[in-house]
């Protein structure tokens, strides 16, 4: 009778860790209305760098635990913007800008997720790793729309 006491905590114990992981999970996908802006292109930049290709400007941003490479990013005002972000940690990751409405998707270690937008307005806009406590420690940096 005792075994069967501890077995039935045992998988009381795993179904609440199992249904925390899976709630939590939902509560950091970015917002469907930013994900409706979003059109996936093959990344054709190796990570941290910048290219002009016309009126587009490549970027690609790679994200571990807890940074993000560049740290610090500057795009032209009305000029189209191919972002390639690439997680290279271990824990999912993502990337938000709030001020330019700009979010990529939540992705596992070893994946990248490419988003494209024209920012409109001139300024510095913070950007971060919107899962978890991420951003608290220490995943975030700036965009400057010149």
């Amino acid at each position: 009778m005792n075994n069967k006491g501890l077995l039935i905590g045992v998988v009381v114990v795993l179904l609440l860790v199992g249904g925390y992981f899976v709630f939590a999970g939902k509560m950091n996908k970015p917002s469907t209305a930013v994900t409706e802006q979003q059109e996936v292109f093959t990344p054709t930049q190796e990570a941290s760098s910048m290219e002009e290709e016309g009126e587009v400007a490549e970027i690609t941003v790679e994200g571990d635990e807890y940074s993000f490479s560049p740290s610090e990013l500057t795009v032209n005002a009305g000029q189209k913007v191919r972002l390639t972000f690439k997680n290279v940690g271990s824990q999912p990751h993502n990337f938000v800008v709030d001020g330019v409405g700009v979010a990529s998707k939540t992705i596992t270690g070893g994946g990248s997720d490419t988003i494209e937008f024209t920012a409109s307005e001139s300024g510095t806009f913070g950007f971060y790793c919107g899962v978890g406590n991420h951003r608290a420690l220490g995943m975030e940096g700036d965009l400057e729309v010149e």
